[in-house]
């Protein structure tokens, strides 16, 4: 299956934050300085020299940390101006101020994804998910959603790399081998885990949902379910998917 083509720019609403506090910042700077310009002629025409440095110090502080502000701001606008995703059939590009960087499909060697929800109960108000992207060469890159279309960026990447490695992964376990999810290990006879093992003539079930892999196997007459935290497994989908479809 090809990978689609998708675009994702950082999202309109961090740029306008962003903006948001540059500008703000700019004019408290601005206002703070003139209040302490005033506040020294105030001081040296009524007080005298002594106490001016007292008068306008903490204004002029305030200037300055407000000017720091709107500097930082202006920073990061500019560099998620500029900072932009791309998927395609053949790489994963990342487009940055000054430079570009491609990674052909074929260097990615795992991929880590996480969700967290911040809220009670049913009430939320926000979340921030998260796709790590290692390479062959021990690089990682980290993308988060506040990227447009971050889902689909995501899909995308399982996408192009999935297909390929199911069918690497079945005819590893067909020859015998075992392949590693870290603390996963797909054996022929079954999966290790811990110090459990389960065989695959006892799987009854196994679900990826809530940040969790839950793993259902039989256990003389009662079932018994095992669950593992999924950003401690590489390809915690791709996992998932391959036990699924396992004929046992």
């Amino acid at each position: 299956m090809a990978t689609p083509y998708t675009s994702h720019p950082v999202k309109l609403e961090l740029l306008r934050t962003y903006l948001a506090v540059t500008t703000l910042g700019f004019i408290g700077a601005i206002a703070a300085f003139t209040w302490a310009i005033f506040r020294w002629y105030f001081a040296y025409h009524h007080f005298g020299p002594a106490v001016v440095g007292r008068w306008t110090t903490p204004t002029l502080i305030l200037s300055l940390v407000l000017a720091a502000i709107s500097a930082i701001g202006l920073i990061l606008y500019m560099s998620a101006r500029r900072y932009h995703v791309i998927t395609n059939e053949t790489s994963l590009q990342i487009k940055k101020r000054n430079h570009a960087i491609s990674i052909p499909w074929e260097e990615i060697e795992f991929v880590r994804s996480s969700s967290i929800r911040y809220g009670v109960a049913k009430f939320e108000w926000g979340n921030r998910s998260t796709l790590w992207v290692h390479t062959s060469n021990g690089q990682v890159f980290r993308f988060m959603n506040n990227l447009m279309d971050f889902n689909s960026l995501a899909e995308a990447v399982k996408a192009a790399l999935y297909p390929r490695y199911l069918a690497r992964y079945r005819e590893d376990l067909n020859q015998g081998q075992s392949i590693d999810f870290g603390p996963i290990q797909l054996t022929p006879n079954g999966i290790v885990f811990g110090r459990k093992e389960c065989h695959w003539s006892t799987l009854e079930d196994v679900s990826l949902a809530r940040g969790r892999l839950t793993i259902t196997a039989k256990e003389g007459q009662r079932m018994k379910s095992y669950s593992i935290p999924a950003r401690k497994i590489p390809n915690s989908d791709l996992c998932a998917q391959l036990i699924q479809n396992i004929e046992y």
